[in-house]
């Protein structure tokens, strides 16, 4: 063989042999890739499975136009490889109707829902409303159904009590308790009787201290103190302050700080030095939420997360709530209606059954010492 041609043979074989193993590198990374994805798209839908349970399909009509309907899925730890949820509406009455397929909104992490207007939907008719994801692969899951039947004299009625309240003075008055303005109002003047979150605060700084005190528990003075809030005292105070700002009744924050943290024990994922006293950003499995520089910012965040969800008002202090956005403003305007399970839009601060009836346990608790 020719001397150059030989040469040229060698180089060509050095130099395939040298690529191999730089593309079985590439493969390596991309097969590492793909496992990991795998890996982490089984653990969505181990998390998915457990949570099933808590899946809720409901419709209601909109609180301000009752020629609205808003019908929502509300599901917890949705897996990553969903791309939509899409609703299919029939009339139950007709066993041909084929119905009408509509693609959800996504109102926050775990809320879809679409909004149906009278040439939607017809009165005195029943309807039979079933949600599915749909994942990228095309295939689907089945998520829940509901029934409901909008009333047309239920719609007249309540346009009637529109008028009414419209017309109606609300009368406010007003005792001075420990230094402070503790309001006389009636939380639950509305046609529902629910508690309002919005309003004014109708316990003292005085009565939440006692509360807190009678439950046998250590306030963490040394880590809330580097905070900001080396006593149960300056804490209330600082709760009692931040509730004023926004029109938020102080009384629902502190039941909500003292049951999500256990009465400030943390004993869940957050942890005392986040300043967290909400469980804003926890979704279970060991999340442990956001991170707050103070107590003071911890607590505005809370208040300022609850009149999302209250009230359709701007806020009044520098939004620190970065979840705040992720809220359909004044979709649970009542403490009963937090619950994701109580409330009738689908959406609400927790997935636990009955969270607004505990709240409003220790509500009562709070108001009823003197």
């Amino acid at each position: 063989m020719h001397k150059s041609k030989f040469w040229k043979i060698m180089l060509l074989v050095g130099v395939l042999c040298m690529a191999t193993p730089t593309w079985a590198g590439v493969k390596s990374v991309q097969q590492t890739a793909e496992i990991s994805e795998e890996s982490d798209l089984e653990k969505d839908y181990e998390a998915f499975e457990e949570t099933k349970d808590q899946i809720l399909i409901s419709a209601a009509l909109d609180e301000k136009d009752e020629d609205i309907c808003h019908i929502s899925a509300a599901v917890p730890n949705i897996p990553g490889d969903v791309e939509k949820v899409t609703f299919h509406l029939i009339q139950r009455d007709q066993i041909d109707d084929k119905g009408k397929w509509y693609k959800g909104k996504k109102k926050s992490q775990e809320i879809f829902q679409i909004s149906l207007d009278e040439t939607e939907l017809k009165t005195d008719v029943a309807y039979e409303v079933k949600a599915y994801a749909k994942k990228e692969d095309k295939s689907s899951i089945y998520l829940g159904k509901t029934a409901f039947l909008i009333s047309e004299e239920e719609v007249a009625l309540k346009r009637e009590d529109e008028k009414e309240n419209e017309k109606e003075d609300k009368s406010e008055a007003s005792v001075s308790a420990n230094g402070q303005s503790a309001f006389v109002d009636d939380a639950t003047n509305n046609e529902l009787g629910y508690y309002t979150i919005m309003g004014n605060s109708t316990a003292t700084v005085e009565q939440m201290v006692k509360e807190y005190n009678s439950q046998s528990v250590e306030y963490p003075s040394e880590a809330l103190g580097n905070g900001g809030a080396s006593t149960i005292e300056e804490f209330c105070e600082i709760l009692y302050e931040e509730c004023e700002k926004e029109g938020v009744r102080a009384e629902v924050a502190f039941a909500q700080s003292m049951l999500e943290t256990g009465w400030l024990q943390f004993r869940g994922d957050s942890q005392v030095e986040q300043f967290n006293f909400a469980g804003l950003g926890t979704t279970g499995g060991g999340v442990k939420g956001i991170y707050f520089p103070d107590v003071q910012t911890g607590l505005r965040a809370q208040v300022q997360h609850l009149k999302a969800y209250a009230s359709s008002d701007k806020l009044n202090e520098e939004c620190v709530d970065e979840r705040f956005d992720l809220v359909t403003r004044e979709t649970a305007p009542y403490v009963e209606w937090l619950g994701i399970q109580e409330n009738p839009y689908g959406g609400g601060w927790a997935a636990g059954a009955d969270y607004g009836a505990k709240l409003l346990r220790i509500i009562s608790d709070l108001k009823a010492i003197k």
